[in-house]
């Protein structure tokens, strides 16, 4: 049964991240204020939100790989323009289509249908939280 959900979610392109709710951040010109000692879904290695609406042009990805560092994608994989998932123990990211191309962290193309590799933006901290370069 658990094979055949996760066949229908691929087909429909559903992600397992889950979207940060939108008073947890703010877009102040071309960068992004993540408010991240608010954020529990953030609180171990490997784990992912993503940001979407209020002025964004495309939803962005926000992964913690280690204790302090964090990165940034644009959410959408260069094959279909479906959204990513993190995948679990492994440097990598996975579109949720039912083609599954994968991306390191770098944003390069590993395996999939994808041509283009995914735009990685930079994430710096300050004053406690996590601010996107767009």
């Amino acid at each position: 049964m658990a094979g055949l959900v996760s066949l229908i979610k691929s087909i429909l392109g559903i992600c397992e991240t889950k979207p940060l709710s939108p008073d947890l951040w703010s877009l102040e010109g071309n960068k992004v204020r993540v408010k991240l000692g608010q954020i529990a879904e953030l609180s171990q290695k490997g784990e992912a939100v993503y940001l979407k609406g209020q002025g964004l042009h495309k939803p962005i990805l926000l992964l913690r790989i280690e204790d302090d560092q964090y990165l940034a994608f644009a959410n959408k994989c260069t094959h279909m323009g479906r959204k990513l998932d993190p995948v679990l123990g492994e440097p990598l990211l996975r579109c949720c289509s039912i083609g599954h191309s994968t991306f390191d962290y770098e944003g390069r193309r590993i395996s999939g249908l994808a041509k283009e590799p995914l735009t990685r933006y930079a994430v710096e901290r300050s004053d406690g939280d996590l601010v996107v370069a767009l």
